[in-house]
C-alpha cells in the first residue's frame, strides 16, 4: 500500500511540473528542467512521449530533427540555440540541452542594454 500511494504521489509531481503538447500528430510531456551533471550545466528539455511504444527509432530521430529546428528558430531571436541530448537513458524521450553559457551572455546583454 505504501508503494502505492509513492507512485501516485510522484505522478502527481511529475504531471504538476509537466504541459501536454503535441507535434506532428503525435502527444508528448514536456518537461523542463536543469542539468544535474556539473559538467554539463544547463537547461534540459524534455519530451516524453504519452503513448509508450508507438515510435519507431526512425520517426523519434525525424521528429527530434523537427523538434531541434523549431527550438532553435525559436530561441534564435535570443542568439541560443539547443542541442540535442543522446545521452539519456530512456531512449524513448526526445531530450534537447541548451547550455548555460547562452544564459549568462544573454543576462550579461541585457544588463549592458545590447
Amino acid at each position: 500500500m505504501k508503494y502505492t500511494e509513492l507512485i501516485r504521489e510522484t505522478l502527481k509531481e511529475v504531471i504538476a511540473e509537466a504541459t501536454k503538447v503535441t507535434f506532428k500528430g503525435h502527444s508528448f510531456i514536456l518537461k523542463v528542467g536543469t542539468n544535474e551533471d556539473p559538467n554539463k550545466q544547463g537547461v534540459k528539455v524534455q519530451f516524453i512521449p504519452t503513448e509508450f511504444g508507438k515510435l519507431t527509432k526512425t520517426e523519434r530521430d525525424d521528429i527530434a530533427i523537427e523538434l531541434e529546428k523549431k527550438l532553435s528558430d525559436g530561441l534564435s531571436q535570443f542568439e541560443m540555440t539547443v542541442e540535442r541530448d543522446r545521452e539519456l537513458r530512456d531512449k524513448t524521450i526526445i531530450g534537447f540541452f541548451i547550455y548555460i553559457e547562452y544564459f549568462d551572455r544573454l543576462i550579461r546583454s541585457v544588463l549592458l542594454n545590447k
